[in-house]
């Protein structure tokens, strides 16, 4: 069995999958984010808007595949930078670490490229799992 006549017999399994996939992932930033700063396993530094910018832009790459209209990109894009700032109230709230609007815009910039993947060629490859 090809891997297209796979991925079409067991769609719906695949993309349930995918959806568990995204939620851990996204468990994962917020436990990431909510964690005392010196329990982190990587120092980001100089680069930490890099990195909030790059884990959310997976997060919007990984939304690409269940997407199907333009209004699930616009509300994909919506829903990942309320996610990011409203983890950064969190942090802000939480008194051990500290609100940054500059990582909540750039948590919202990384997801808005990475759903940029749904307008590019990009789309092909990702489109084998819907």
């Amino acid at each position: 069995m090809s891997t297209l006549a796979f991925v079409a017999a067991h769609r719906s399994r695949l993309q349930r999958l995918w959806v568990v996939g995204l939620a851990l992932y996204l468990a994962l930033i917020a436990l990431l984010s909510l964690m005392p700063p010196p329990e982190l396993p990587l120092d980001p530094g100089r680069f930490d808007k890099l990195w909030h910018g790059l884990g959310y832009a997976v997060a919007g790459l990984a939304c690409v595949p269940l997407l199907r209209r333009p209004s699930g990109f616009v509300a994909a894009a919506l829903g990942l930078s309320a996610f990011g700032l409203a983890l950064e109230f969190l942090q802000g709230a939480g008194g051990v670490r500290s609100f940054d609007l500059m990582d909540g815009l750039a948590n919202g910039l990384g997801a808005g490229l990475g759903l940029l993947a749904g307008v590019s060629p990009l789309r092909g490859l990702l489109a084998a799992s819907r």
